[in-house]
């Protein structure tokens, strides 16, 4: 196969197994943090944790059975992880922030024989189980040491590199969280495309992902790269962002490369005086999971003296579009290239491929890239194959330099008098106002120009301003930043708009608000 050959992925692979390998037994994995206290995690407890915990869950679950983890972020998290790929079952993370209904859906669907879970988690799982008639074993995750005194150690399953090895849901932005299946080659694809943006990492980085666990971001975008390459990174996520701890974090810990979504980057930018930001020891930041916009890129650059580390990415399959700031200039506001070893095109209405700069088209990679999920749990593929083609259902544009410009998902490019807008750009635009904490932009049926652009608005906290002013600036800053085609007339300041767990806009809920309204 094509793919393996470019990405050098063996025949059998297993994820824990290559987490642990090599002879480092003294070296440092990973720093916890929590409520003040430093816990230090050497390779020589990773491995005696992980593979005594792969021990104890040989004997209760087959290969390819489903463990789930909903947990905060703590390090028994990483070794139920690192046990589970060992011993040939399938992780399946759920964030603790998810209320009952979300939890329920996802147990129901993914069927785990065990459910790791918090104290804060552990009563609401069992009552879950208890509503759903699964007898499912729940351990409550602090146990883990306790477990592993009494346990016997198991150095790994020998599974192939296509076997199924994480179970991750979708955020459910655009409807219900759909179940997405990975195989254990994974590691090795995102792990490449991840060195290949923070070019060059050595062992003397240190990584922080700030993301929760029970998310894709939260593993791959940090700690699962860095346990492949044997790299230090820090574990901690507090309970509620806080950008001036973000910041003192980074100086006291001393982290060196970063992922950090828009959003908390953007309260960062709004909160911390910019003398606090000054002399920071990180060296790469990145950012995905919503657009960016010009305005980060261009703060990122004058402020952290860094260029911002954009790129595109899914559940299903990622990071897509990179940037990668040692081998090519960053466009502020670009998601950049496609990473070695990976074929992307765009595709217009009638799956033609799209060459000329400017013209947007759907996101598409061919099929048999080891970035690609195995598939959506019970669902397969759908629509999503195309003559060896997946497509994403993300839109973009190319310039004549072949940078990416991302600009949504199908359902948020519409026509107004005749011009194909992205709700994504507009919502971007409007975001650049330092004011505005948050704002979605929806469509509204028109007879004369077939839809008109109505954008909701939260506004920070202290700020007021009158509807008519906002409608001006929010007017005029739409149309000189993305064309003066577009004419904003209905602004709506809001005390919410709805949001998934993950912080993105929840485009099914708005939906819903907009066919009521």
């Amino acid at each position: 196969m094509p793919g393996n050959q470019m990405w050098k992925i063996p025949h059998f692979y297993n994820m824990g197994k290559d987490m642990l390998s090599g002879r480092y037994g003294d070296k440092l994995a990973f720093v916890f943090l929590d409520s003040g206290k430093k816990l230090e995690v050497r390779y020589s407890q990773l491995r005696e944790f992980s593979q005594k915990l792969a021990g104890f869950l040989k004997d209760k679950i087959k290969p390819k059975d489903k463990v789930a983890v909903v947990s905060r972020v703590v390090p028994e998290v990483v070794f139920v992880h690192i046990a589970t790929y060992l011993a040939g079952g399938i992780v399946m993370p759920i964030s603790h922030l998810l209320g009952t209904e979300l939890l329920k859906s996802r147990i129901k669907k993914g069927l785990p024989k065990i459910v790791f879970a918090d104290d804060e988690n552990e009563e609401k799982v069992r009552e879950v189980l208890k509503d759903l008639c699964i007898s499912a074993e729940v351990v409550n995750i602090f146990k883990v040491e306790e477990i592993v005194k009494q346990s016997k150690s198991f150095s790994g399953e020998r599974t192939f590199f296509d076997d199924p090895a994480i179970l991750l849901f979708t955020s459910g932005s655009e409807g219900s969280a759909k179940g997405v299946l990975h195989a254990h080659r994974i590691l090795i694809a995102r792990t490449e495309i991840f060195s290949y943006m923070c070019f060059p990492l050595s062992e003397r980085d240190f990584i922080w992902d700030i993301a929760d666990w029970g998310w894709m971001a939260g593993m791959f975008y940090g700690p699962y790269p860095a346990m492949r390459m044997k790299i230090p990174f820090l574990l901690f996520r507090p309970k509620k962002f806080d950008p001036e701890l973000a910041v003192r974090v980074i100086k006291d810990m001393g982290v060196t490369t970063a992922f950090f979504p828009p959003s908390a980057l953007r309260q960062i930018r709004s909160s911390v005086p910019e003398r606090e930001l000054y002399g920071l020891p990180i060296r790469k930041l990145l950012s995905a999971g919503e657009s960016a916009g010009k305005e980060l890129h261009e703060w990122a650059k004058e402020v952290l003296k860094i260029p911002l580390i954009e790129f595109y990415s899914q559940t299903e399959a990622g990071p897509i579009l990179v940037n990668a700031p040692n081998f090519f200039p960053v466009k502020d506001g670009s998601v950049g290239k496609p990473p070695p070893g990976l074929k992307v095109v765009l595709l217009d209405d009638n799956f033609q491929e799209v060459n000329e700069p400017g013209k947007e088209g759907e996101i598409c990679i061919t099929s048999f890239s080891p970035v690609l999920m195995l598939g959506y749990l019970d669902e397969g593929f759908g629509d999503k194959l195309w003559n060896g083609l997946y497509r994403t259902g993300d839109f973009a544009k190319r310039d004549e330099d072949g940078y990416f410009f991302y600009l949504g998902r199908k359902d948020n490019v519409v026509k107004v008098s005749g011009y194909r807008i992205s709700l994504e750009e507009i919502e971007r635009a409007v975001l650049s106002f330092d004011f505005v904490e948050v704002c979605a932009a929806l469509p509204k049926k028109d007879d004369i120009r077939g839809n008109v652009i109505k954008i909701l608005v939260k506004l920070k906290e202290r700020f007021s301003l009158p509807e008519n002013d906002l409608q001006r600036l929010v007017s005029d800053r739409v149309s000189k930043l993305i064309g003066p085609h577009i004419r904003i007339k209905d602004v709506e300041v809001v005390p919410q708009i709805p949001l998934t767990p993950t912080g993105k806009i929840n485009r099914a809920e708005l939906k819903k608000l907009a066919e009521s309204d």
